[in-house]
This record gives C-alpha cells, sequence and structure tokens, in this order.
C-alpha cells in the first residue's frame, strides 16, 4: 500500500524569481528556491491518485495566480516529489532548459482558439470544405504568435461542429491586436465560428521532463 512520505511536496510550475524573493505567488503554496528559478509547491501525500475535478481547479487557480505575478512554467496535475531534496536535484539537473523555457515564453500568454461550423449558414457555404477554410484562417492567426500549438480533438466535437482547435503564444503587449484578428477573421469566414479563451498560462508550450 502506497503511504505518504514525510516532506513529500506537490509541484505546480517553476517560475523566474528575483533573488532573494520570498513571497508566495500564490495562496497556500511556498518557493523553494535554485538560483534564479523557484518551484511552486506546498505539501502533499508521495501516492498515485487520480486527479479529480476538485484538484484540477486548485491546479488551475494556483497557476492562473502565480501566472498574474509573473512568468511561471506549469507543471502537469498531480506532480509529487518524494522529498524537498528529490526536488532540488531535479531543479538543478534541468536548470539551463528550464531557464531558456522561461524566456521563451516570458512576457506571453496563450490564446486558445476554437473553429466550428457555424449553425446559422446554410446552402452554398455548406458546400465549402470546412476543413479548408479553417485551416486558413488559422494560417493568418499563426502569423501574429510566437509559436503555435495543434490541440487533438475532444469528446463531443463531432456533435458540436468543431473543426479545428489550436494554440497560440501570444505577446501579452499584443493580446488585443490577437482578439481583432481573430473577430475580422470571423467576419471574413462567414461559414465559421471562432472561439478565443485566455490568456492562459502557457499550458500547451511546456512538456516538463521527469525521468533521470
Amino acid at each position: 500500500m502506497a503511504q505518504a512520505a514525510l516532506g513529500s511536496l506537490r509541484l505546480y510550475g517553476v517560475a523566474a524569481v528575483e533573488s532573494g524573493q520570498l513571497a508566495s505567488l500564490a495562496e497556500g503554496t511556498s518557493l523553494l528556491h535554485y538560483r534564479a528559478i523557484a518551484a511552486i509547491v506546498e505539501p502533499g501525500p508521495y501516492t498515485v491518485t487520480a486527479v479529480d475535478d476538485e484538484a484540477m481547479a486548485r491546479h488551475i487557480a494556483i497557476l492562473e495566480n502565480a501566472h498574474s505575478h509573473g512568468t511561471v512554467l506549469p507543471a502537469p496535475p498531480g506532480t509529487v516529489f518524494q522529498s524537498e531534496a528529490t526536488l532540488m536535484r531535479w531543479l538543478e539537473l534541468h536548470y539551463f532548459t528550464l531557464t531558456e523555457a522561461l524566456a521563451v515564453v516570458e512576457g506571453h500568454a496563450a490564446a486558445r482558439v476554437s473553429i466550428t461550423t457555424s449553425s446559422s449558414r446554410n446552402g452554398d457555404e455548406a458546400q465549402h470544405s470546412f476543413a479548408s477554410l479553417a485551416a486558413e484562417s488559422l494560417r493568418l492567426l499563426r502569423s501574429q504568435a510566437a509559436a503555435t500549438v495543434t490541440l487533438p480533438r475532444a469528446d463531443g466535437d463531432d456533435e458540436e461542429g468543431v473543426v479545428a482547435r489550436a494554440s497560440f503564444l501570444i505577446d501579452s503587449q499584443r493580446w488585443e491586436t490577437f482578439k481583432d484578428t481573430v473577430s475580422k477573421e470571423a467576419l471574413r469566414q462567414p461559414a465559421l465560428d471562432f472561439k478565443v479563451t485566455g490568456p492562459w498560462p502557457p499550458y500547451d508550450f511546456v512538456r516538463m521532463q521527469f525521468g533521470g
């Protein structure tokens, strides 16, 4: 039977911090410093458990709070290190990769865009290839972003008429410009509906490695 390890830590993300910064970036968490970065952590049982809705909501809330205060790399939900020493070794091992990733996402936020077929459009427009139209729009939006990730299809997409999903890493100072571009694209492509959510932490642009 799995047992909670004394001193185990739940990792929410890694942030760029000023030297000597003591204040937490999110309520209920603390910072574990290594050079110019810090892990956002809280005590947590060292067990394999499913991430339920409550835990996921807390994970998102903490990362959004931290993201509002600075640059953060999100960790996968449910990530727990056995001890502070283990986490410090991981920060040391991956320090340069983490600092490079922080430099890439600094001053940026993620915009998630979903494109659906417009239920109010029929007739000739229904003959168009919606996937082709969506791909054309995504190419245009990609020119506004520092990076783009095509998101996998989700359950229910067919029923909801979703033809494409993507995440765009956007300069925070150009956020409104990006939203305006999406709005103009929606006018240009009346057969499609566009939805933008965010600004989000860069969930879709970070893949942390925990092996080795």
